[in-house]
């Protein structure tokens, strides 16, 4: 493994002094699987106490410490690597976070490892020997894709292993041995995940949406009877065949997202654009018909989306509840031949919320999350698109009557005031000039009062 100057002038300062250093976690594991890590390097230090390690890397610059129940320390001057000593954990409470933590510099790294995961988060590598150890066939376990627990009596101690275990297969396309599927189903019945943050859900989540194949982590999922409510309902919702001959909700939505993965590059805000194609039809269970039909499945699913409490930024719930309400429309439109000015509406609509461009590809992915699609139907969608945003742009129209015009000819402000723009932009739409767009406004609304 290779390692900045300054990391390797700390590791000897640190074995100068006594220690031993071990890298351990994601980023051997990475390095193993020829994957570029995005991961801090986890340096676990033997055989130095805390204040001796703390003393060491104080040579360098300032030191940030998290606690002496945690041991684990960051050099201000060294950006990406946490120290740590080594230790032990026990399970004393209900929620993921409560542990006891005995601290050790001098314990066996085979006792050390226990508290590990999974056998291919259990690989060390030896800095000073230049070599990679592995107690427990982690090396194995990745040439055969297989996610294996290091310790059962240990792994159902932590309900986050679940959702760990779900982003791994997305992410490095692995399955799960059968021990370690039957941990986890276990884990759901006793009602463990329950005791997780919506926060530490979230970032899960976000980890398999943003992997190649997000799909593999929501069927692991739904297998082991993990999944919200909202997606689980997906899961029982039928589709009229001759539109969806994938089957059901379920199965449309793990072809979305997986299609989705494969452009994101694209989209302007990709994280937040697989979210929106994971939840595009949570609203189908409220009024699927018994033949199959979903009308209005896009305004339901605004309103089941309010439930969906693990997300939380205002912005990126905008987004994701905007993709939600008009994922449809552009196909639409495209099938029906729809006017410019229909076009322009739904500019309006989308407006600081979502962009042209990324509602064009939730369309498509959509559109070709599907049992079949029909390549002239999708061919007509993409000519339709460029017409129109080449002699529409991907802008709306700025208004030409303001809140203030409005009231310098009259108007009170009330809570019509909302509804009179409306139709002020809708008659500028259509070519009407902003004087007679006010005199038919002040001629209407007189009329009925």
């Amino acid at each position: 493994m290779e390692f900045s100057s300054l990391a390797r002038q700390v590791f000897q300062a640190i074995y100068d002094a006594g220690g031993y250093v071990y890298i351990v976690g994601g980023s051997v594991r990475d390095k193993v699987m020829n994957i570029e890590t995005c991961h801090d390097v986890d340096v676990e230090v033997y055989h130095l106490d805390y204040e001796k390690l703390y003393e060491v890397l104080s040579q360098f610059s300032h030191v940030h410490t998290f606690g002496k129940t945690f041991a684990i320390m960051q050099l201000e001057c060294l950006k990406g690597y946490d120290f740590a000593l080594p230790r032990q954990e026990r399970k004393i409470g209900e929620k993921h976070q409560d542990f006891q933590i005995t601290i050790n510099p001098n314990l066996p790294i085979q006792k050390a490892i226990q508290r590990r995961d999974l056998t291919m988060n259990a690989l060390m590598y030896d800095y000073h020997k230049e070599e990679i150890i592995d107690l427990c066939g982690g090396l194995v376990d990745i040439q055969n894709k297989v996610i294996r627990c290091v310790q059962p009596e240990t792994f159902i101690e932590d309900p986050l292993r679940v959702l760990r275990v779900a982003q791994f297969m997305s992410r490095f396309d692995m399955k799960v041995e059968d021990q370690t599927f039957q941990l986890c189903k276990h884990m759901v019945q006793q009602n463990m995940l329950e005791h997780l943050s919506y926060e530490r859900i979230y970032a899960e989540y976000c980890k398999i949406l943003m992997s190649d194949k997000p799909s593999l982590g929501f069927y692991f999922l739904r297998d082991i009877d993990a999944l919200p409510s909202y997606l689980k309902a997906l899961t029982s919702t039928h589709q009229r065949l001759d539109y969806h001959p994938e089957g059901d909700v379920f199965t449309h939505t793990m072809l979305v997202i997986d299609i989705a993965a494969l452009i994101r590059e694209k989209v302007d805000e990709p994280l937040s654009f697989m979210w929106a194609c994971l939840l595009h039809d949570i609203g189908k269970p409220l009024v699927t018909t018994k033949d199959g039909h979903a009308p209005l499945h896009n305004e339901a699913g605004v309103q089941v989306f309010k439930d969906v409490k693990m997300i939380t930024s205002k912005q990126q719930r905008k987004y994701i509840e905007t993709m939600i309400m008009y994922h449809m429309h552009l196909m639409n439109m495209s099938r029906n031949h729809s006017s410019d000015v229909k076009y322009l509406r739904l500019l309006k609509k989308i407006e600081g919320k979502v962009t042209v461009n990324d509602l064009i590809y939730i369309s498509c992915c959509d559109k070709l999350g599907r049992g079949k699609v029909v390549q002239q139907q999708y061919d007509d969608f993409w000519k339709y698109i460029e017409d129109k945003r080449s002699r529409l742009g991907e802008q709306a129209v700025k208004a030409l009557v303001t809140g203030r015009d409005l009231l310098n000819v009259g108007f009170l402000q009330t809570s019509q005031m909302k509804d009179i723009l409306s139709e002020a932009y809708d008659m500028q739409l259509q070519g009407m000039s902003k004087e007679n767009i006010l005199r038919s406004r002040v001629k209407k609304w007189k009329r009925i009062k």
